[in-house]
């Protein structure tokens, strides 16, 4: 059966007379979520659907973009917040706890999350739901890469200097791949001085952000470049001659996505927003967010990688036991410092 939107729901609504939680509701209460912006806000627009149908009167509006702007406004409200819950990975929730604008999720309401990888749990910070990830890899121009790195340190050989891409460490990409450079050669991650040192040997082009580090690699201006996976799959289902390597040592790395709830919201907002989190942790939403055209990999037991998803996504007996993500709150503090450095050491404009 061919996966989609209404095949998923018609699969959630069978079960949910079992699994819906009976709460009282306002007659009409509109969830404001903080996503992608993109198509990948689709399984978020599914799961938003399907609580609606368990809650008549309620609806989801997903938007794109979490700015310092939109958090010092949660922060200020009171009782009234303009945004009630986000999709967030492992940096924004260090910044987010920060600033004191997270509500810790209740996991108790939350059955699903008892069949959650017990890998992931621990990148929510007791704060946040982890939902799905997105890993850290090398995509290559299969035409012009012959043996693409398969280690961190392979890109270090030789055969890549001055055909690399590396990405601003303004995105959580590039300062990821700073932290695991460091890593890779027996260093604390937070070591942003060996990384950079490194990474001039390299003699890389600079992208600003991870779609402008893909379109560099499409056009033939770089041979190679770490790239998140979801942007190597969908360059590569486009009908490009990308590849893809999920790089080890460390890694298979991945950076879990969390569900987390922001202060100042509404009486009844934290019932709605567990519930959420749980049908996204359901088989059927965990399967159209690993599914072509979202990639996304998955954290619920017994959910089976998708065949389009397998070259990005660990798989194999190995990949699954070393997968691991990156001690961020060790290293995401140095953000701006690294940032200033890098720019003045890769002549940035």
């Amino acid at each position: 059966m061919k996966l989609t939107r209404r095949t998923v729901l018609g699969g959630l609504a069978a079960t949910s007379a079992l699994s819906s939680p009976t709460v009282l509701r306002a007659q009409t209460r509109e969830l404001v979520m903080v996503g992608y912006g993109t198509e990948s806000d689709a399984p978020l627009i599914a799961a938003g659907e399907e609580l609606g149908r368990r809650n008549p009167g309620v609806s989801l509006r997903v938007i794109g973009g979490l700015s310092a702007e939109a958090l010092a406004q949660i922060k200020a409200a009171r009782g009234n917040s303009p945004y009630d819950l986000a999709v967030m990975g492992s940096p924004a929730i260090i910044n987010a706890l920060a600033e004191d604008v997270l509500v810790p999720l209740d996991f108790s309401q939350i059955p699903n999350a008892a069949n959650v990888d017990p890998k992931f749990p621990s990148y929510g910070y007791d704060v946040g739901q982890p939902i799905w990830f997105e890993g850290i890899g090398v995509a290559y121009d299969t035409t012009r890469v012959a043996t693409p790195p398969r280690r961190w340190e392979d890109l270090w050989s030789g055969e890549y200097n001055g055909r690399i891409g590396m990405c601003r460490p303004q995105s959580n990409l590039g300062l990821g791949v700073l932290a695991a450079t460091s890593e890779a050669f027996g260093m604390p991650q937070d070591d942003m001085e060996f990384a950079l040192t490194k990474w001039m040997e390299l003699d890389p082009l600079v992208g600003r952000s991870p779609p402008l580090l893909q379109q560099m690699i499409e056009r033939g201006e770089v041979d190679l470049a770490p790239l998140w996976h979801v942007n190597s799959a969908l360059a590569a289902s486009s009908g490009l001659p990308i590849g893809y390597t999920k790089l080890m040592g460390p890694g298979p790395l991945m950076l879990p996505t969390n569900i987390v709830h922001f202060v100042n919201t509404q009486d009844g907002t934290a019932d709605l927003v567990h519930e959420f989190t749980d049908i996204l942790l359901t088989p059927e939403i965990q399967s159209m967010a690993g599914s072509a055209p979202i990639y996304f990999g998955t954290v619920v037991q017994g959910v089976e990688v998708a065949e389009e998803a397998a070259p990005y996504v660990p798989s194999t007996p190995e990949e699954l036991a070393t997968t691991t993500s990156l001690d961020w709150p060790s290293f995401a503090p140095l953000r701006g410092q690294t940032v200033e450095t890098f720019d003045r050491m890769f002549a940035v404009q």
